[in-house]
C-alpha cells in the first residue's frame, strides 16, 4: 500500500475526535464560565498566598510582595484552568439553575397575570349580559 499526502488527509478527516465535542453554548453562558473561572482563580491565588506564608524567596519590602503576589495569580490561573478544582463547574450549574428558576417563575407570574385578566373581562361580561 502506498501512502501519500491524499490518503493521510482522507484518514484524518475521516477519524473521530480526539476528544468528545461539547455542546454549542451561547455567548452569555461563555462569558459567566469565564467569570467563574476567574473567580475560581482568586480564590486560588488568596490560598496560594496563605501557603507562601512569609517566604523571603522572593526578596524584602514591596518588590518582594510584588513578586511573591504575581508568582501566587499565576500558580493561581493555571490551578484553575480546566478542570480546576471543579468550582467552575460547580458554580456554573448553580446560577444557570437559579436562571432557570427564576425565568419560569416569571413565565408562571405572567401566565397567571393573563388568565387573571381574561376571567375578569368574562366576569364582567356575564354581568353585563345578566343586567
Amino acid at each position: 500500500m502506498r501512502i501519500d499526502a491524499q490518503t493521510v488527509q482522507t484518514a484524518i478527516s475521516n477519524s473521530a475526535p480526539a476528544r468528545p465535542q461539547q455542546p454549542a453554548v451561547s455567548e452569555e453562558e461563555q462569558r459567566l464560565r469565564e467569570k467563574c473561572r476567574e473567580f475560581e482563580a482568586i480564590l486560588l491565588q488568596k490560598m496560594v498566598e496563605v501557603m507562601q506564608g512569609d517566604t523571603s524567596l522572593f526578596g524584602q519590602g514591596v518588590q518582594g510582595e510584588y513578586f511573591r503576589s504575581m508568582f501566587a495569580e499565576f500558580i493561581a490561573k493555571e490551578m484553575a484552568k480546566n478542570p480546576g478544582l471543579g468550582l467552575t463547574e460547580s458554580i456554573m450549574r448553580a446560577l444557570l439553575e437559579r436562571t432557570k428558576a427564576q425565568t419560569i417563575k416569571g413565565m408562571d407570574e405572567r401566565i397567571a397575570g393573563q388568565l387573571d385578566e381574561g376571567e375578569s373581562e368574562e366576569t364582567n361580561e356575564r354581568l353585563d349580559e345578566a343586567k
